[in-house]
């Protein structure tokens, strides 16, 4: 059955606008790498994409713990390799996330460090205990599993380098970006409305260092990315329809 046209329907299609209809190319994870890099070797881009396919334990690890709540494989979105190809390149000391939930962004970015030999990953989030409206409940399970934490998809021997902070990131993010003062990249993946997502990119900019990264998912859900690339004058890259990155 069709969903009613309503006014408040009709209101946020026209707030999507701008975004939708001036949206940047298309890019796969190694082509939106190769514009942030353009004097990279394609070879050594393409070797970084294999060791990332090719680590058996991370996928092994990740799905068996999945399996053991959700009683399925992880979802391996495909700009999940744009996350681990971003973090070996730019070797970040310190990453902040907003919005874990089962910790599979986590794990990714996490195991790039890893291979790195560095860096720290501090990611906040409001335990989902029930599906949270504009951030998860239009995914396939909306609350997290019964008597776990955000996170409980990342295998243990990644929890060296791993911070997490349960709160609202509204209060946790700029505790924390008072405390780290200079970071790396910074990455939302919490509520996805238009007032909390501006908010973020507007809170993490100040500390992002020139050459650091902003990104986030799902830039389409409403124009704050559009509008906040236009307030700091850089431009961003959409990989793989939605997922977002502006570079410092």
């Amino acid at each position: 059955m069709k969903r009613p046209i309503t006014f408040g329907r009709v209101v946020n299609f026209a707030r999507r606008m701008p975004a939708v209809l001036t949206q940047p190319e298309r890019l796969y994870a190694q082509e939106a790498i190769k514009k942030l890099w353009p004097d990279a070797n394609p070879k050594d881009i393409e070797q970084l994409r294999y060791e990332y396919h090719k680590n058996d334990s991370l996928f092994l690890d990740v799905d068996r713990l999945s399996l053991t709540k959700r009683r399925r494989r992880a979802q391996w979105e495909p700009w999940l390799e744009f996350q681990y190809l971003l973090v070996r390149m730019a070797k970040p000391e310190i990453y902040v996330e907003t919005g874990v939930f089962d910790g599979i962004s986590s794990a990714v970015i996490l195991q790039a460090m890893e291979d790195n030999s560095k860096g720290r990953l501090v990611s906040i989030d409001l335990p989902a205990t029930e599906p949270i409206k504009g951030a998860t409940d239009h995914m396939l399970e909306g609350s997290l599993p019964p008597g776990v934490d955000p996170g409980w998809c990342v295998p243990q021997r990644l929890r060296t380098r791993y911070d997490l902070r349960l709160g609202d990131a509204r209060e946790l993010l700029p505790k924390a970006l008072k405390e780290l003062g200079t970071i790396d990249i910074f990455f939302h993946d919490s509520l996805h409305t238009y007032d909390h997502m501006i908010f973020e990119y507007r809170c993490a900019w100040p500390h992002v260092k020139n050459g650091g990264f902003v990104v986030s998912d799902d830039i389409f859900a409403n124009p704050a990315m559009f509008h906040f690339s236009r307030e700091v004058g850089r431009k961003y890259l959409n990989i793989r329809n939605g997922f977002g990155c502006v570079r410092k």
